[in-house]
């Protein structure tokens, strides 16, 4: 009796360690880090939108992370190299290229659906960073309040704008650079200089990012502001206002093609490669219009009506990449002299 009550314990003990103990661990969820720039994770941003299709698909979750303009963005990503928190960034356009190039924090890779975007746009002979969108740098003035329709860049000089423009830090936001490189490439070096010093009494501020101009400009401390070719489409659809126009400039818009990277070193490598891939697709492509208030990539997703408050215009401007990147640190360190003096 003793003997079979020990054997009937034992059985029992067993049975309980087998099914409390011995159960298989359950793999953990991977977890997918992008660094990108506030805008993106904003309420009205890309981020909300295409986190969740993407989490479904991959049976994974994303945690974005947002630090700042694209250019704060890459400096973290820059100080992290040799011990990298992400595994994808988000924001690095053509004017930034060159810097995140040079400094070695992106693998190249070829998505499976590169083809969708066409050579134009693809602004890295490396594969370094993918293109998922693009736009044109542009001013953006409130015509109720700016008397006359801005042409070119010496409107920006008439003395009615005195204090009332804002502009970005080339140093920290792409905005801002891709503003600068414009100003090169329409006025040449020193040109430039000598425009930026005319250019200066009608700066009422310079915001270390996009975000910052656009609240500025949005609670009518300034009528006018650096911005993209697309963003009056966002007040026209979420705002109803009609009233926010783009100046479109009789020498051309700087070309803005934004791209993402797989970050060199990055934990979860595959994973990274896989949301690449999805960022091409329609399902991500289709979101970019009335979230990013760029334009996709993919030439056939169909854009919405408030997006006839948008330009594309006809006469692109860029300059030739090997200049911009033996050029660009300079230009930006006489920018910050004439902007401090």
């Amino acid at each position: 009796m003793v003997v079979l009550m020990k054997k009937t314990i034992s059985l029992l003990l067993v049975a309980l360690f087998l099914f409390f103990g011995c159960t298989a661990p359950q793999p953990q969820e991977k977890t997918l880090t992008i660094y990108t720039y506030d805008s993106m994770v904003s309420e009205y941003g890309l981020g909300p939108k295409v986190v969740p299709k993407f989490e479904e698909e991959c049976g994974c979750k994303v945690n974005m992370v947002a630090l700042g303009d694209a250019g704060q963005v890459l400096n973290r990503a820059i100080i992290e190299k040799n011990n990298p928190k992400a595994d994808v960034i988000i924001g690095v356009d053509n004017s930034l290229a060159s810097k995140a190039i040079e400094a070695g924090i992106f693998e190249p890779f070829v998505p499976s659906n590169f083809g969708i975007v066409p050579q134009d746009l693809r602004f890295d002979a490396t594969n370094s960073l993918i293109p998922f969108d693009y736009g044109f740098i542009a001013f953006v003035y409130d015509s109720e309040k700016v008397g006359f329709e801005p042409k070119s860049f010496e409107d920006l000089l008439r003395p009615e704008l005195e204090k009332k423009i804002v502009v970005e830090n080339p140093r920290t936001s792409s905005p801002g650079l891709a503003l600068l490189l414009w100003t090169v490439a329409v006025y040449g070096d020193p040109g430039y200089k000598d425009y930026w010093e005319k250019l200066k009494p009608n700066i009422l501020t310079v915001t270390p990012g996009w975000d910052e101009a656009a609240g500025m400009f949005r609670a009518g401390e300034a009528p006018i502001y650096l911005s993209y070719a697309t963003s009056p489409p966002y007040y026209v659809e979420f705002e109803g206002i009609t009233t926010f126009r783009v100046a479109t400039f009789e020498e051309g818009h700087y070309l803005q093609v934004e791209g993402m990277g797989l970050v060199k070193g990055a934990k979860n490598r595959e994973l990274a490669k896989q949301f690449i891939e999805f960022a091409l697709t329609e399902s991500f492509q289709e979101e970019i219009p009335l979230n990013q208030f760029m334009f996709p990539v993919n030439q056939e997703a169909e854009l919405p009506p408030a997006f006839d408050y948008a330009a594309r215009p006809s006469k692109k401007v860029l300059l030739d990449d090997a200049l911009a990147e033996e050029k660009q640190e300079g230009w930006i360190a006489e920018w910050e002299k004439i902007m401090s003096s």
